[in-house]
């Protein structure tokens, strides 16, 4: 629990929730759903901005692709039409994997998530490194200068205490690897690229239970077109670890013949084997090092296959 906070805003505008977060006297963090930041045990925080009538839980499309607000809740994700269609369904399957219950998804955010990082436990995240996703953040500045008086050439009062207000807005490629959010600066929307028509996602996971979380999980994305397959994205993530995209399988796939199903064995184990080498899981309680890498490869294994065979089926069905 909060135990130190002193105050409690509620935003009705993003510049005013920017230039409360933007201080340097008191720790000011942004509240969204609140079912990550309510349970800290963090003593140094002091101040929270409720974001609830910022307008920023949508799902929208326009020419760049599909805009998800950042207080979208993931229930809101497992729902909505456009989601269910874009990539399988990815993005959707892995909000409804993120927690199996409504009740939390019906508050956890998207924002949320994303800010919370890996102790999100969301598979959310690794769903979102395969599609490019875009991230749209925001900060703001205040600067308090002294205006001296003016000169007989210029007159002028001198005045003290004038306030400069400043924003800034940035849009990063979500690297979950490399993700970083500034202490100022507020989560606005991800922006998810338009896929091609043959393409095809999957998301396979391990846990103890159907509902627990994820001791493993692996997202692959794929695109075909004229016969090779064009663009190729496979990340692996879990319970207490970063996803991870698997760069090196994925430039080995990408420019290669699509193959048949008879071949598929024979074509993707040298290249994962080879690609994975690298994959260095951490462990604890749940799972060992050496049982999410041998999982690990069998996921990446099952949810490339998955991809590809859906990726393949606007062809078959033409």
């Amino acid at each position: 629990m909060l135990i130190n906070l002193l105050e409690y805003h509620w935003a009705e505008h993003i510049d005013d929730a920017l230039m409360l977060l933007s201080r340097t006297d008191m720790k000011t963090l942004p509240l969204a759903g609140g079912t990550f930041l309510l349970g800290q045990k963090d003593d140094s925080i002091q101040a929270v901005v409720d974001l609830r009538d910022l307008e920023l839980a949508y799902i929208s499309e326009d020419a760049r692709g599909i805009h998800i607000g950042a207080m979208t809740t993931l229930q809101a994700m497992v729902d909505a039409a456009v989601l269910q269609n874009l990539a399988s369904g990815l993005l959707s399957r892995a909000a409804l994997a993120s927690s199996f219950s409504r009740l939390v998804r019906n508050s956890a955010t998207l924002g949320g998530t994303l800010g919370a990082g890996v102790h999100s436990q969301a598979d959310l995240l690794t769903a979102l490194a395969v599609l490019d996703a875009e991230v749209v953040l925001r900060s703001a500045s205040q600067t308090q200068i002294n205006l001296s008086g003016g000169t007989l050439e210029r007159p002028g009062l001198a005045l003290s205490g004038v306030t400069y207000k400043g924003k800034q807005e940035r849009r990063v490629p979500y690297d979950p690897s490399n993700f970083e959010r500034r202490p100022n600066e507020l989560i606005l929307e991800v922006i998810i690229p338009r896929t091609a028509p043959a393409c095809g996602a999957s998301l396979m996971r391990i846990g103890r239970t159907p509902s627990d979380v994820a001791l493993l999980n692996a997202a692959a994305f794929v695109e075909v077109s004229n016969g090779l397959y064009q663009r190729v994205r496979l990340a692996l993530g879990g319970v207490n670890m970063q996803p991870v995209r698997v760069r090196a399988v994925e430039k080995r796939i990408e420019g290669q013949p699509v193959v048949n199903a008879g071949e598929w064995v024979q074509f993707i184990a040298p290249i994962l084997q080879a690609g994975m080498a690298d994959f260095n899981p951490p462990s604890d309680f749940r799972a060992s090092n050496g049982y999410r890498r041998v999982s690990g490869l069998n996921l990446a294994f099952r949810a490339l296959e998955e991809a590809i065979n859906i990726s393949r089926q606007p062809a078959v069905s033409l």
